[in-house]
């Protein structure tokens, strides 16, 4: 990364990674100019249960991916912590390290309920968001977000907009893709009912995530 760009990262348990994540975060770096985007994963997830899989094998399985496309490579900060993966105390320890401009990313539900976070009006101290808005719905409009910008498939993000998000803080970017129909846990399903072959055939995920999957006999 140049010593300007952003930090981009994208949060979640990945348990497991599938295209649902990885193909909106291709568009939205094609879309921004954003050159790398670190995937997180969290360790003790504040809003889901205990995961299944443990964290040795959701980072193995994100280094596949970012074998797949090396402008993804892998965010442990939550990982190296043993307390609960609130984003608001990841992204103050984030600044302590780099005094860079964040983007941090996550999905459409992420944000609708992000009033149910941990001092969630802090975030927007912290960093500018990037929403992956897979069906255009309507953003909650919050008084604590500076501005709001749109950017799809078709939409040119204007010179007001990219001026707007060279400031550190308080912006938020919906980027409209086209809809990736798969979550972890309709892929958890799918392996747990013994359809893999289903899994590979409907391309819900890399062979080489599948495979690794298989190797290890995760979510029987």
């Amino acid at each position: 990364m140049d010593s300007t760009d952003p930090i981009a990262i994208f949060g979640g348990t990945f348990n497991p990674p599938h295209w649902g994540h990885i193909k909106p975060l291709q568009q939205a770096m094609k879309a921004l100019g954003l050159r790398k985007v670190g995937l997180m994963p969290c360790n003790i997830p504040p809003h889901k249960k205990a995961l299944s899989v443990s964290k040795e094998h959701r980072l193995a399985m994100l280094n596949e991916v970012c074998k797949i496309d090396n402008n993804f490579y892998i965010e442990p900060i939550e990982l190296d912590s043993n307390d609960v993966s609130y984003t608001v105390n990841t992204l103050k320890k984030m600044k302590q390290i780099s005094s860079k401009n964040i983007y941090f990313i996550m999905g459409t539900d992420s944000f609708q309920s992000i009033q149910s976070w941990y001092k969630w009006q802090d975030i927007f101290k912290l960093c500018n968001i990037i929403v992956l808005n897979r069906e255009n719905q309507p953003l909650k409009k919050l008084q604590e977000v500076a501005h709001y910008i749109s950017c799809g498939p078709h939409d040119a993000v204007s010179l007001t907009d990219k001026e707007a998000l060279t400031v550190s803080n308080g912006n938020v970017v919906s980027c409209h893709f086209p809809i990736v129909t798969v979550s972890s846990t309709i892929v958890r399903d799918k392996l747990q009912s013994g359809s893999r072959a289903t899994l590979e055939a409907a391309n819900l995920l890399p062979i080489e995530v599948l495979n690794y999957i298989n190797q290890h006999r995760l979510y029987e």
